[in-house]
């Protein structure tokens, strides 16, 4: 993710500086602070625009001259808040009558515990039924942030949350920056956060990623010569590397790549009469929560019960990679949905691998997924 370097360094300067007694970490579970309870808290006041380049001096949001400068533009009016917790920045825009938008600035490890789950989070907190993952497209805009483009999400609550009077909306677009994911996110009084758009879309084209190119336009990496230590490819499948910091992998030959996107280190698409299958490549530090939890996290996607801990032995088995790693790999099938997955837990990350498509879509295109997860090498 060479693209998003710039943000991955400074949130590593900044982790590693500290802000005062609130020392900032980087999490791995995909919650954050509290948006509505903090929006109406902190004084009046106003920050003025000010760039911050990563090798200028402080930037607005810089409490003392140990930390580093944060690498975006900070609008007019925004008034700096302390960050703490899960934020490494904070900011409030406040207007006489008492209506306010809380902006925050939160970077978790890895993939983050999935879009739909983050995106129903924030739906939750502003009294917004949950979506389905499929849902979720209609939901979606792609925004400039920086030199690329991410997703954002534009929720439009209906519910008095905020002070009993008034009803909230929130911004939020999601940047992965290396092998941690970013969010930006404005949530407050629904006509102010309107009116703060233009101002939230400025502020992410502000943000420094590094420069170059989308890494979803940039060419696939050539395939691994013969002599290079990588499999040989089985009938109908391509080899090729995975990429910067990917394993190396054998892609079948009627999958197309779908880029990177949120959450994910790679994407492919599987083009089929029935209904198309998406393979999703993602990651978290340590155990990512639990294989039991990721299991039962797939298993309510497709409409199925969760299970417990004995019985996950036998709703699963062991697949061996190329590269003699061990995934364990789950068939869940929904009534309209089937979810085939494999984690691979190595070197205190784990790796996930999920096909989800139509059960139909699914069942014909198994082998062709084992295959795939069975030609890892790390």
């Amino acid at each position: 993710m060479r693209v998003t370097m710039a943000m991955a360094l400074w949130v590593s300067a900044w982790v590693g500086s500290g802000c005062g007694k609130d020392e900032v970490r980087v999490y791995q579970a995909p919650k954050d602070a509290p948006a509505i309870a903090s929006a109406g808290q902190g004084g009046s006041g106003g920050a003025s625009a000010s760039p911050a380049s990563p090798g200028g001096g402080p930037g607005p949001a810089a409490e003392s001259s140990e930390r580093a400068p944060v690498p975006w533009t900070v609008p007019a009016g925004w008034e700096e808040k302390p960050a703490s917790g899960m934020r490494v920045a904070s900011y409030a825009v406040k207007r006489p009558d008492g209506r306010s938008a809380d902006i925050s600035v939160v970077a978790l490890g890895g993939g983050s515990g999935g879009e739909v789950e983050n995106v129903n989070r924030w739906r939750d907190q502003i009294g917004l039924e949950p979506v389905t993952e499929a849902g979720l497209a209609g939901l979606r805009s792609l925004v400039a942030a920086g030199d690329r483009q991410v997703v954002m999400y534009e929720l439009d609550g209906k519910k008095t949350v905020l002070d009993g009077k008034y009803a909230a909306r929130t911004l939020a677009a999601i940047l992965p920056a290396g092998e941690m994911t970013v969010f930006f996110k404005m949530t407050g009084e629904n006509a102010l956060v309107a009116e703060q758009k233009p101002q939230f879309l400025a502020w992410l084209k502000s943000v420094d990623t590094g420069g170059g190119r989308d890494a979803s336009s940039e060419a696939p990496p050539p395939a691994p010569s013969a002599g290079a230590g990588a499999p040989a490819a089985a009938s109908g499948s391509a080899p090729s590397g995975g990429g910067e910091g990917l394993p190396a992998w054998q892609v079948p030959a009627d999958w197309t790549s779908a880029g990177s996107k949120p959450m994910r280190l790679a994407s492919f698409d599987i083009p089929d009469a029935a209904g198309n299958g998406d393979v999703s490549v993602s990651k978290l530090n340590g155990d990512g929560g639990g294989l039991l939890a990721n299991v039962n996290r797939w298993r309510g996607q497709v409409g199925l019960a969760p299970l417990d801990a004995a019985a996950l032995a036998g709703n699963s088995k062991t697949v061996t990679t190329a590269g003699g790693d061990r995934a364990t790999w789950v068939e869940l099938v929904g009534s309209d949905k089937t979810i085939l997955g494999a984690i691979v837990a190595r070197d205190g990350v784990s790796w996930f691998f999920k096909l989800t498509a139509p059960p139909a879509v699914a069942g014909r295109h198994k082998e062709s997924f084992e295959r795939f997860v069975r030609s890892l090498r790390f």
